[in-house]
C-alpha cells in the first residue's frame, strides 16, 4: 500500500477496513443512522477530547461554578531604629519610623503557615466559610471524593490567599477569596489581626529576653562584688591589718626619720672622734647609732625580706583591691546595660501598620468564566492534535510494514 499522505486518505483507509469487516459493499448507499454512526466513528477522537470536555466545561463555568469574592488589604511592618530606602520608607523615617523588610517576610511566612490555618480554624470558623452552601463541588472544602483532614485544608487555604511584598516600598498586599463577600473581608481582617499578634509576641519576647539577660548580668556582678568584699574582709581579719599599704607607708616614714637621725648621729660621732676622742659622749653616740641601725634593719625586714614581711601582704591586698574595683566597674556597666535594655525595650519595637483595611467586595471577581473556558478549549485542542499526530504516525508505520 502507498504512503498515507493526508487525513482524508487515512479516513478512507479506516472506512475500507470497517466496510470489509462488516461485509458491507462500499458502493451501496448508507442510511441516515449509518451515516451518522460513520461520522461519529471518524470523529470519535475529536468528540472525546474536545467536544465532551468543552460541553462539560461550558456547563460548569456557565451554571455550576460558584462566584468568589476577593477582599484585599495592605500593611507595612515598621521599626523605629532601622535604616531604609524608598519613598514610603523615607516618609515613615521622617515620622520617626522606618520599614522593617526582613520582618515583613516573617509576617508573610506566618500567613502562609499552618499556624495561621490553626488560628483561623479555632477563632474565625475557616472550615465553615470554605463549606458554604453556595460553593460548587469543585471549589468547596472538603471535596466529595477526598477526606476532611488538615493537609487538605492547608492546601485549600493556600489556594484562597495571595500575599506579596513590594521590595521597594516594603508594602505587603494580602488578598483573600471566599464564596461570600463578608467572609472574604472577615478572613482578611482575621489574618492581619493574627499577624499583629505575632508581631506583639515577638516584641514581648525580645523585650523580656533583653531585660532578663541584663538582670542576670547585674545579679552576677552583684554576687561577684559581694564575694570580693567578703574575701577582702577575711584577709584583713586574718592578717590583722586594715590597710597594709598605709601601714607600710608609716613604716617607711619611720625608716626615713631614723635614717635622718642616724645620719645626724654619725656626723656628730665623726666630729666628736676628731675633736675629742676620749670624750664619754662618744660611747653614747656609738650606742645610739648602733640602736638606730638595728631598728632600721628590723623595720626594713618587716616590710621586705621574708615571707612574713609586709611585701607579700601588700601584693595580695592590692590584688584583692584590683579585683574588687573590677567587680564594681562590671556592676556599674551591667546596671547601665539594664537601664538601656529597659529603654530599648520600650523604643525598639515592631509595628504592623495598616495602609488599607480589608474591603467589602460588591461583586465577584472570580472565576473568570470566559477566560477559563477558552483556556480549557485551548488545552483540549492541543491535546487532541498531539494525540491525533501520534495515532497517524502509528497507522502510517503499520501501513509501511
Amino acid at each position: 500500500m502507498s504512503r498515507i499522505e493526508n487525513n482524508r486518505e487515512f479516513a478512507d483507509f479506516v472506512t475500507l477496513v470497517t466496510a470489509r469487516s462488516s461485509s458491507v459493499v462500499i458502493g451501496r448507499p448508507l442510511s441516515w443512522p449509518q451515516s451518522f454512526a460513520k461520522w461519529i466513528r471518524s470523529q470519535l477522537l475529536l468528540i472525546l477530547m474536545v467536544v465532551i470536555p468543552g460541553v462539560l466545561g461550558g456547563i460548569y463555568y456557565g451554571y455550576v461554578c460558584a462566584d468568589q469574592y476577593i477582599s484585599e488589604t495592605q500593611f507595612v511592618v515598621r521599626s523605629p531604629n532601622r535604616n531604609s530606602a524608598g519613598l514610603l520608607s523615607g516618609f515613615l523615617q521622617s515620622t520617626g519610623f522606618v520599614r522593617a523588610q526582613d520582618d515583613s517576610y516573617i509576617v508573610t511566612q506566618f500567613i502562609k503557615s499552618r499556624a495561621a490555618v490553626d488560628a483561623l480554624v479555632e477563632k474565625d470558623g475557616l472550615k465553615e466559610k470554605l463549606s458554604r452552601p453556595e460553593a460548587d463541588f469543585l471549589s468547596r472544602y472538603p471535596l466529595y471524593w477526598s477526606e476532611a483532614n488538615g493537609e487538605g485544608l492547608f492546601k485549600h487555604y493556600l489556594d484562597i490567599i495571595n500575599i506579596r511584598t513590594d521590595t521597594g516600598s516594603g508594602v505587603t498586599t494580602l488578598s483573600v477569596r471566599a464564596f461570600r463577600a463578608e467572609d472574604a473581608q472577615r478572613l482578611a481582617s482575621a489574618l492581619v489581626q493574627h499577624a499583629e499578634e505575632l508581631i506583639n509576641r515577638l516584641n514581648d519576647r525580645a523585650r523580656a529576653d533583653a531585660i532578663r539577660y541584663a538582670q542576670v548580668e547585674v545579679g552576677d556582678s552583684q554576687v561577684r562584688l559581694s564575694n570580693m568584699q567578703k574575701t577582702l574582709t577575711d584577709f584583713r581579719n586574718r592578717e590583722s591589718l586594715v590597710d597594709p599599704t598605709k601601714q607600710s607607708t608609716a613604716a617607711l616614714d619611720m625608716i626615713a626619720r631614723l635614717s635622718d637621725d642616724l645620719a645626724a648621729s654619725k656626723t656628730r660621732l665623726s666630729a666628736l672622734d676628731e675633736q675629742a676622742p676620749q670624750s664619754p659622749q662618744g660611747e653614747a653616740l656609738r650606742a645610739r647609732v648602733t640602736a638606730m641601725e638595728r631598728q632600721i634593719s628590723e623595720e626594713r625586714a618587716r616590710i621586705v625580706g621574708n615571707d612574713g614581711s609586709m611585701a607579700p601582704r601588700i601584693a595580695q591586698y592590692e590584688q584583692l583591691l584590683l579585683e574588687r574595683e573590677m567587680a564594681a566597674k562590671m556592676l556599674t556597666s551591667a546596671t547601665v546595660s539594664l537601664e538601656n535594655a529597659k529603654i530599648d525595650a520600650q523604643r525598639q519595637q515592631l509595628y504592623l501598620e495598616r495602609i488599607a483595611d480589608p474591603n467589602l467586595p460588591d461583586h465577584a471577581l472570580y472565576p473568570k468564566r470566559i477566560i477559563a473556558f477558552l483556556m480549557l478549549l485551548a488545552i483540549c485542542f492541543a491535546g487532541f492534535w498531539i494525540t491525533r499526530f501520534f495515532i497517524n504516525q502509528v497507522y502510517e508505520h503499520a501501513a509501511q510494514q
